[in-house]
């Protein structure tokens, strides 16, 4: 399964769903699915939101296709809807998974099948993501003892938390929100060019570009006129220690850095939101 649409992300979580303990509560179940920890019932709440939001995602994927038969293709829309609607954390697993049917899964198939043909959505490579998030929750724990200015440390830890829900959400949103956190980090720096400069005087600094360099990468996307992928390590580089530039009505190759940099980072800490917590940083 390709799960480049959401009607895959739904069949691939309602499939992993279908072999979990029917005996448990859904809350256990969800977490596991999800890789949520079971304690973090804020965390599966929002994770779960997020699934529940896949139908109507799927709805209006399907609504965007021509010279198809949109009511055929969404017959189990209501089913599913219904399932989602009678959801609570403490029922029996069984309660809500055996809603859905054969004819249920063969529509989501069906809807799979016609959106992985026509509106694919770019698929990230699982390794990448895997040393992405790795990397995140480092800098994020190391963000704790760093002695950066409050705006920098803000900036920083802003756009990290942006990343690691992303990733962390991919099975269940794809890889829209990582594409997003890329043109968002690329208009910050347009509208910002100091921040560039003042966060590069900084080892941890250097850090953070060197992997949203390789979050650009991940995604190769393109956006309007600009034009983010492999290239990305240059741009933000430049070697005469000038902030990148973006220009209306012309391609910008946008690179994060390489230079200067050793790969070899350790890992470790996780931090949920982008609210910045006490106690990061020295004052």
């Amino acid at each position: 399964m390709s799960v480049n649409n959401p009607a895959s992300r739904l069949l691939k979580i309602i499939q992993d769903g279908q072999k979990q303990k029917k005996d448990q509560q859904a809350a256990d179940a969800w977490a596991a699915i999800l890789n949520v920890p079971k304690d973090d019932k804020s965390l599966l709440l929002s994770r779960v939101g997020q699934v529940m939001a896949l139908p109507g995602a799927i709805k209006g994927e399907i609504e965007q296709l021509d010279n198809i038969n949109h009511q055929l293709h969404l017959k189990w829309l209501p089913s599913v809807e219904k399932s989602f609607g009678i959801l609570n954390l403490q029922i029996q697993w069984k309660q809500f998974i055996e809603r859905f049917n054969a004819e249920t899964i063969f529509g989501l198939e069906v809807c799979d099948d016609a959106l992985g043909r026509n509106r694919p959505e770019k698929i990230a490579d699982p390794g990448s993501l895997e040393s992405l998030l790795k990397d995140v929750n480092a800098l994020i724990a190391d963000l704790k003892e760093d002695e950066l200015s409050p705006d920098l440390r803000d900036f920083i830890f802003e756009h990290l938390t942006l990343v690691k829900n992303a990733v962390e959400e991919y099975k269940i949103r794809g890889i829209r929100p990582l594409e997003a956190e890329v043109e968002r980090l690329t208009g910050a720096v347009a509208r910002n060019p100091q921040v560039w400069i003042r966060t590069r005087e900084t080892d941890l600094g250097k850090r953070f570009w060197h992997v949203m360099g390789n979050l650009a990468i991940a995604t190769t996307i393109v956006v309007g006129q600009l034009q983010i992928g492999h290239e990305v390590f240059d741009a933000l580089s430049p070697g005469d220690g000038t902030p990148p530039t973006v220009q209306t009505d012309v391609e910008v190759n946008i690179n994060m850095l390489t230079n200067d940099f050793d790969t070899n980072e350790k890992s470790s800490g996780t931090l949920p939101k982008p609210a910045l917590p006490n106690g990061y940083g020295k004052s």
